[in-house]
């Protein structure tokens, strides 16, 4: 089964850090022109054995954001051991996409679970590897470690 879904941010709204595409002139944006297909986010999720795979596909900022949040956390949901995040057609990756994937970690571990990225493209790979937060998503940061809850004395 595929979950596929697509957003396309409000007119209007877009990150201030991500370039202006079709522009009328400096400054002024052309509401006339069709929204790049670069600002679309596409999510696919497929299971692989008691895991997940989630492939993200276009620009994750805080617009985009919950969107991905909604497929990753359906994904963890229905999995057995957790969530493989496939980043390598990601175009843009800023603080919202990274909060969101580390809300995900965190929710995974409750839960017994495990998150790992594959994939990365070269721009969410420098956001992580800037953040020391690559290591988090790595399998083998999680050899050796048990993700069940600790037990009680």
């Amino acid at each position: 089964m595929h979950a596929r879904d697509i957003s396309v941010p409000e007119p209007g709204h877009r990150s201030p850090y991500r370039p202006v595409i079709g522009m009328a002139a400096p400054g002024i944006p052309d509401s006339s022109t069709p929204r790049s297909p670069s600002s679309i986010l596409l999510t696919d999720s497929y299971p692989e054995g008691p895991r997940k795979v989630v492939v993200v596909n276009g620009e994750v900022d805080y617009e985009t954001a919950p969107v991905m949040s909604a497929a990753l956390r359906n994904a963890l949901r229905d999995s057995a051991e957790g969530v493989d995040v496939d980043l390598s057609a990601v175009r843009f990756w800023d603080c919202a996409a990274l909060n969101t994937l580390l809300r995900l970690r965190r929710e995974a571990l409750a839960h017994g679970k495990t998150v790992i990225v594959r994939s990365p493209s070269r721009t969410a790979r420098r956001v992580l590897d800037l953040t020391g937060t690559a290591r988090l998503f790595r399998p083998s940061a999680l050899e050796g470690r048990a993700v069940t809850p600790p037990s009680r004395p």
